[in-house]
């Protein structure tokens, strides 16, 4: 019984079967790589067409997260083609029996007999030796026919070569195109292996730039952004890059982040290479983008909106000069509490030489402050990120040119600024121009510093965006320079003529703005050329600001006594009242009031001259007596023709009739009211002539007084026999004759009856006619007393010329007696 054993190949299949492998091996290792080098290719040159379609549509480089996502997505195609086409199909099996089978399919002389020897010889079942004979020819013929098989046959080329030349295609035009274009390529390498921003070469380069206010400043974005004031117009300046091509025009496109609108503008052309444009009134943020020839900004300009830098609030804590006691003293320091003044709108006022601290509120931290005048620059830069700082007091010459300069120490900076930068106080000591003039600058900074009145003063901040106030915050502070104290005063009951014992009363007020150190009468006498002073008798204590002159409440005027000074008739004394205010930095104040010039003349000469006055005043009485009868006169007319028309109206009601009796009628009518204004006119005219005739006669009576030449007998004259009806026919007669005299006027108007009131006024007026009427020849009488005085004035003036000319007689006998005797 025979064993089962198992065919051995021969060698030569074995080595056949092996090289078969290894070609195959070595085709997907080529054909592999082939094709992944074509899609290497391939994804080179669709990345660099897209770019450059990109580019050339939209003047912008691919977004970096674009070319970064297609550089992965590549990435990981090519490792999905290299594990697919060459790691798996390098790593599968290939059995004895496929690669038999490729064999056979590819070479038919074969005739099945490869496959069925290495089945046989991978089969474990039993066989016979006629099987086994059979077999193992069959297999020695295979490996006899194995040695001249062209194996290379085997393999399809076209696929391989086909990804052959498409990846040398590939790759030679990728050589090329780095060969001859090499930015280009490089190119490409910033954009995907580097994944720069702005790696296209253009020809063209563009920077955008901001002109800022004030000043024209031109800054730069930083990092793209640049920060904007709210509501403030922004202006772009674009400049061409140096060494690239300045574009012929540059378009300006904007969106606002917000998305609710933008623009596209062309710029304006301001030169070579430089283009401008304004965008006013700018509330929120926007993106920006220029273009121009090849060049688009791939990544947009930004400007974001913030509150501009300003100040909320400007107040004055005023300390103001001592002698003007206006500020409160605290009672534990003893130290005066300072008044806070705000400023509303451009200027306050303020005494001048006050001391007073300027604080300043901004509405976020200032990291700039800049306070100048025409005649001073205060910068203050609060430290800041460890970073030195600028703050000085300087000094500038009309020119504004700086000559002087005092450096503002740390101390000082800080008690200035502040630690939240949001609140300065600055001291000030507001001066006259003339004291600043007077006062050389110094090299160190002062306590407080010197500010002149009423110079404008511009306020310039910066905040830690950069920004600086578009228009300086403008403020003017006033001074109020002390002004001497005002007198106003008159006499009273007085004249320019006065004898040697008057009493000159005067009258008035002294006001100053701070308070009334002192006041009195100054007077000079004659020729003399320095006023001597003499006391109020009530003097001003306490330092009033409005001080009356008066002696007591009775009495409300001072006196000036003329006896004490023995003066002689003839000889001139002046007036005038003095005050002086309690200034003790540019004063005291020293003022006079209006100056009374008089002249001492005998008792005789005044009560002429007062004789005159009174002649006047009894003239002008006479007219207003006058216009009175006559207002009388006119009613008692108009009652006559009142009567008239009474009785044809009772014959017209009878049924008589006359042609003339209307015309007659109407001119009644007419003249009555034409009376009516006439007469109420006329009475209030009399009326306030007559109460100027009472003052006028109140001034004589009390110029008597004053000059002490009033005796009983004249006093009580004047007093009841002319001031005592006159004043009852001013403040009692004319009223009630005024009151009817209306009630006339209204009848009229109403078409009542005017006849009972124009009686009422007939009666009043002739009681006021009589009482005026003894006035009349009271002053007559009064008059005929002075006519004597003045006769007796002259009799007296006679007999003085008539003794000068006696003894100029005398004198000339005895110069002609001596004559004769030879003894001249």
């Amino acid at each position: 019984m025979n064993e089962p054993s198992q065919i051995k190949l021969p060698q030569e299949i074995t080595d056949l079967l092996n090289r078969l492998r290894g070609k195959i091996r070595r085709y997907i290792l080529l054909e592999g790589a082939a094709r992944l080098l074509a899609v290497v290719g391939l994804i080179f040159w669709a990345s660099f067409l897209v770019d450059w379609g990109y580019f050339q549509l939209s003047h912008f480089e691919l977004p970096v997260w674009f070319r970064a996502s297609l550089v992965l997505i590549s990435v990981t195609v090519i490792l999905v083609l290299t594990v697919s086409l060459l790691l798996f199909r390098l790593m599968k099996k290939m059995r004895r029996k496929a690669l038999a089978l490729v064999l056979e399919r590819r070479f038919p002389e074969l005739n099945d007999r490869l496959a069925t020897a290495i089945e046989l010889h991978d089969t474990h079942e039993p066989q016979n030796a006629l099987t086994r004979a059979m077999l193992e020819r069959t297999v020695h013929e295979v490996a006899e026919g194995s040695r001249q098989l062209p194996l290379e046959d085997v393999f399809d080329k076209r696929p391989l070569r086909r990804a052959f030349f498409c990846a040398l295609a590939l790759c030679i035009s990728i050589l090329t195109l780095a060969l001859f274009n090499q930015p280009a390529m490089a190119r490409w390498a910033k954009g995907y292996l580097e994944l720069r921003t702005d790696y296209w070469n253009r020809e063209t380069g563009l920077v955008v730039k901001v002109i800022a206010q004030p000043g024209d400043r031109v800054k730069e974005f930083q990092n793209q952004v640049y920060k904007h004031g709210l509501g403030n117009d922004l202006t772009l300046l674009v400049e061409t890059v140096d060494g690239k091509k300045a574009p012929e025009r540059v378009q300006l496109t904007y969106r606002m982040q917000s998305g609710r609108g933008g623009g596209r503008t062309v710029m304006s052309r301001m030169g070579e290479g430089r283009f401008k444009h304004t965008i006013t009134d700018l509330l929120e943020d926007i993106q920006i983008w220029v273009s121009g020839n090849d060049y688009t900004n791939p990544e947009p300009y930004t400007v974001k909106i913030v509150e501009t830098p300003v100040l909320d609030q400007i107040q004055l804590d005023c300390v103001y000069p001592g002698y003007m006691g206006l500020n409160l003293i605290d009672r534990s320091s003893g130290k005066p509490v300072p008044d806070p003044l705000t400023v509303q709108g451009t200027q306050i006022s303020i005494p001048v030489n006050t001391q007073f601290d300027l604080i300043s509120t901004a509405n976020k931290p200032i990291t700039r402050y800049l306070f100048e005048t025409d005649r001073l620059k205060l910068q203050l830069e609060p430290p800041q990120d460890n970073h030195g700082t600028e703050s000085y007091l300087a000094w500038k010459n009309p020119q504004g040119e700086i000559i002087a300069q005092a450096d503002v120490s740390g101390p000082q900076l800080e008690q200035m600024c502040g630690s939240d930068r949001l609140q300065f106080r600055i001291p000030f000591r507001l001066v006259s121009e003339s004291e600043q003039k007077s006062k050389a600058q110094s090299a160190a900074l002062p306590d407080r510093i010197p500010l002149v009145a009423d110079e404008s003063i511009r306020i310039y901040l910066e905040d830690a965006d950069g920004l600086l106030v578009t228009e300086p915050i403008r403020l003017s502070v006033n001074g109020i320079v002390d002004q001497p104290p005002k007198i106003d005063t008159h006499l009273k009951g007085i004249g320019k003529s006065i004898t040697r014992k008057a009493m000159i009363p005067v009258q008035g007020t002294i006001t100053d703005d701070y308070g009334i150190q002192s006041a009195r009468f100054d007077f000079l006498v004659d020729e003399d050329k320095n006023f001597r002073p003499r006391p109020f008798r009530n003097k001003p204590s306490e330092r009033p600001r409005d001080f009356t002159l008066q002696r007591n409440d009775k009495e409300e005027w001072e006196r000036f006594e003329v006896l004490p000074l023995d003066l002689k008739v003839g000889q001139k004394i002046s007036l005038t009242v003095h005050a002086e205010d309690a200034d003790n930095l540019s004063g005291p104040h020293q003022v006079h009031g209006e100056t009374y010039h008089f002249e001492i003349v005998t008792d005789e000469e005044l009560l002429s001259q007062l004789y005159s006055k009174e002649l006047n005043l009894r003239k002008r009485f006479e007219q207003i007596f006058k216009e009175v009868a006559q207002t009388r006169d006119e009613l008692t007319e108009r009652i006559e023709q009142l009567k008239q028309a009474e009785v044809i109206k009772a014959k017209q009601k009878q049924g008589q009739t006359d042609p003339q009796w209307n015309n007659t009628l109407l001119e009644t009518q007419s003249a009555v009211a034409v009376s009516a204004d006439r007469s109420l006119y006329g009475t209030r005219k009399n009326a306030t002539e007559t109460a100027s005739i009472v003052e006028s006669f109140y001034d004589i009576r009390e110029e008597l007084v004053n000059n002490g030449v009033a005796t009983a007998q004249i006093l009580g004259r004047i007093d009841d026999k002319i001031l005592k009806p006159l004043t009852l026919i001013h403040e009692q007669d004319f009223p009630e004759v005024d009151q009817h005299l209306g009630l006339f006027r209204l009848a009229i108007e109403k078409n009542n009856d005017p006849l009972p009131e124009m009686q009422t006024s007939i009666e009043l007026l002739n009681a006021m006619l009589t009482r005026m009427q003894s006035v009349l020849d009271e002053m007559q009488d009064l008059l005929e007393f002075h006519e004597a005085i003045e006769m007796l004035k002259t009799l007296i003036e006679r007999e003085k010329e008539l003794t000068e000319e006696t003894k100029k007689y005398r004198k000339n006998k005895l110069l002609d007696r001596l004559k004769g005797l030879g003894l001249e």
